[in-house]
């Protein structure tokens, strides 16, 4: 699990280890990519460099640098003032990027059932379950990660150079909205995609694997969506309820 899954209660670590400028601002960059997709930062969140600093246990300099990166990746996006935040995503925002996400994410799950073995079985079960598990459990961060880790455990699969850089600028983009299709009344997840593409890999039915995607990203973006246009007027999720960051 990355650094900023309980950022707002993470004490500064008092003794960090000498590392090279690159890979301190490789991982920084890494642990907030991971952080947006996988919905630690609500939209709207604005960051704050000394918490982020702390947290990640380094300088404000290579978190500046990503946070620039991210907004030059259009993940996220500079005020006025110069703070940055999470962009708030209208619902027409919303819908162009799942638009894409459908077809991008059906494909790459369409060849990784053509091409992987059988251990993504047990991998996309063992995932499922703890993600299963946490949602019991009303572990929301936990959940999250998890959620992305499935889709992400065959997306890999499909090991194409072409589409993993697509998918993930997609979710850094759309991540920060997840946490609402999980964990909203309005909404209770109920797990047929997961299970319907656990069981095309198993029987290594592609077809059936990219129709149980469709199904699952379909269902977290009509609710996101609709909840969005509701919401307009007091912007996205106002009234869904806030996760501290």
């Amino acid at each position: 699990m990355n650094k900023l899954g309980d950022l707002a209660g993470e004490a500064p670590s008092s003794e960090h280890p000498k590392r090279s400028r690159s890979v301190v601002q490789d991982q920084v960059l890494a642990n907030l990519k991971d952080a947006l997709m996988s919905g630690v930062f609500l939209p709207g969140h604005v960051f704050s460099l000394r918490k982020l600093a702390s947290s990640l246990g380094t300088s404000a300099m290579p978190v500046r640098e990503s946070l620039n990166r991210l907004v030059a990746a259009h993940a996220l996006e500079e005020l006025p003032n110069g703070s940055v935040r999470v962009p708030k995503l209208s619902a027409k925002g919303l819908k162009e990027i799942f638009e894409i996400r459908l077809s991008i994410e059906a494909i790459a799950t369409r060849i990784a059932c053509e091409t992987v073995g059988p251990s993504i079985v047990r991998d996309l079960r063992e995932i499922n379950d703890a993600l299963l598990k946490s949602l019991k459990a009303m572990n929301m961060t936990e959940v999250l990660r998890l959620n992305q880790k499935f889709h992400f455990t065959i997306y890999e699969a499909a090991d194409s150079e072409v589409l993993m850089p697509i998918i993930e600028s997609l979710w850094l983009r759309c991540g920060p909205t997840m946490y609402y299709s999980f964990n909203s009344p309005n909404n209770l997840w109920d797990n047929s995609g997961h299970r319907l593409l656990q069981d095309a890999f198993k029987k290594k039915d592609p077809e059936a694997a990219q129709s149980a995607m469709v199904l699952d990203i379909g269902k977290t973006r009509d609710f996101l969506i609709n909840q969005a246009s509701i919401e307009q007027k007091a912007g996205p999720f106002a009234s869904l309820g806030k996760v501290a960051v």
